[in-house]
C-alpha cells in the first residue's frame, strides 16, 4: 500500500513537472505576434525644419508583425502638431506691431500660428532579447521610409480678413512635403499577457522636402530649393497584441 501511494505521488509530481516545463517552454519561446500600436513622440528640429519650427509633437497608430525570428515589420501614420512657430515677420505686410490684423469691420483679429502635418512610414527592424526568460522583449532597432508633410497653420477665429482668404493663405503657409527616412532604437516589451506591452526609445527622421507653393508672399520670392528637415527625440507607444489567449490548462495537458 505504501509503495502504491509513493508510486502515485511520483507519477503526479512527474506529470505536474512535465506540464510546467511545457508552459515554461512556450512562454520562453519567441512568438509570431501581430499587433496594433498607439504612439506619441516629442521631436526637436534641426536642418531646414529648425528655421520655421521649434519643436514637433506626433500622435499616431501602427500595425505590425513581429515574427518568430524576431524580425519586425510595420506600417504607421502620424499626425504632426506644435505651437512654437518662428514667424519672423510672416504677416508683417498686413499686421500691426503686435501681430494682429484688422478685419472688414475695423476690429482687431488675433492671429495664431501652429505646426500641422503628417507622416507615413513603412519600417523593418530586428528585436534583440535581453534575457532568456522572455524572447519577445528586448532592444528594438528599426529603419523606415515614407512620406512627410508639414506647414504653418495660420488661424483666426473672429472676424473676416480678406487678406487671408483660403487662396491667399497658400502664399504664407510654407507647405513642404517629400520623401522621408526614419531610424529608431529603444526597448520593446511584449509581456505574457495582452495588457502590458509597450515600447520607448530614440527616433530620428530626415525629410527631403520642397515648398509646394513655390512662391512666398512675405518674402516676394520663389522658393524652389529642396530642403533637408531633421527631427530627433523620444517616441513611446502602447501595443495591443492580436493573439489567442493561451490557457494554463491547455499547456498542462
Amino acid at each position: 500500500m505504501n509503495f502504491l501511494k509513493i508510486a502515485i505521488l511520483f507519477l503526479l509530481n512527474a506529470a505536474c513537472l512535465h506540464g510546467m516545463s511545457q508552459v515554461k517552454n512556450y512562454r520562453d519561446s519567441s512568438e509570431s505576434i501581430p499587433f496594433i500600436r498607439f504612439q506619441y513622440s516629442y521631436l526637436l528640429p534641426s536642418g531646414d525644419f529648425e528655421e520655421t519650427f521649434q519643436q514637433a509633437n506626433t500622435v499616431g497608430a501602427a500595425f505590425g508583425l513581429k515574427n518568430a525570428s524576431n524580425f519586425q515589420f510595420e506600417v504607421e501614420g502620424n499626425f504632426m502638431f506644435g505651437s512654437k512657430v518662428k514667424r519672423n515677420g510672416l504677416l508683417s505686410g498686413i499686421a500691426n506691431e503686435r501681430g494682429d490684423i484688422t478685419d472688414s469691420q475695423g476690429e482687431l483679429v488675433r492671429i495664431l500660428y501652429d505646426l500641422r502635418g503628417f507622416s507615413l512610414f513603412a519600417s523593418v527592424g530586428r528585436l534583440f532579447p535581453l534575457k532568456f526568460t522572455n524572447q519577445n522583449s528586448g532592444i528594438l532597432t528599426q529603419i523606415g521610409a515614407g512620406y512627410m508633410q508639414h506647414k504653418i497653420f495660420i488661424d483666426y477665429r473672429d472676424g473676416e480678413v480678406f487678406q487671408l482668404s483660403e487662396e491667399m493663405l497658400k502664399g504664407y503657409d510654407r507647405l513642404h512635403s517629400g520623401f522621408a527616412l526614419k531610424q529608431f532604437v529603444g526597448y520593446q516589451h511584449f509581456g505574457k499577457k495582452n495588457l502590458y506591452n509597450f515600447y520607448i526609445g530614440i527616433e530620428v527622421q530626415q525629410g527631403f522636402t520642397k515648398n509646394r507653393r513655390e512662391y512666398n508672399y512675405d518674402t516676394q520670392s520663389f522658393d524652389l530649393v529642396r530642403k533637408l528637415d531633421f527631427l530627433y527625440g523620444i517616441r513611446a507607444g502602447w501595443s495591443i497584441p492580436i493573439r489567442e489567449r493561451a490557457s494554463e490548462e491547455f499547456y498542462y495537458r
